[in-house]
């Protein structure tokens, strides 16, 4: 299990969708502490770096393919966050992967 307040002191960037407005979501993230973030309506550049992440994963491990089953897509998609958080290196994280900026917090 988690405890509680575990996260207390984060803030969660998000947009107006459905999955985040849900009370299960608002429910799970309030006991974890976490404070909710919302970009503002129709201005997708206020929650850049989640757009731009988007935007990449659908480059370059969705579009262009053929998927057989929905299996297939699960697993091009986790290949592909894998190779993000260990490899990619970001300009606004300095050129460092997002794994070794966990490492370094």
């Amino acid at each position: 299990s988690v405890e509680k307040g575990i996260a207390r002191g984060l803030s969660l960037r998000m947009d107006h969708g459905t999955q985040y407005l849900s009370d299960h979501f608002q429910n799970q993230i309030k006991f974890w502490g976490i404070t909710p973030s919302f970009a503002f309506v129709a201005e997708p550049q206020t929650n850049g770096v989640a757009e731009r992440f988007n935007r990449t994963l659908k480059e370059q491990a969705i579009y262009g393919r053929v998927f057989r089953n929905i299996t297939d897509v699960r697993e091009a998609v986790m290949t592909f966050v894998e190779l993000y958080n260990s490899e990619w290196r970001v300009e606004k994280n300095g050129f460092r992967s997002p794994d070794e900026i966990r490492q370094a917090a």
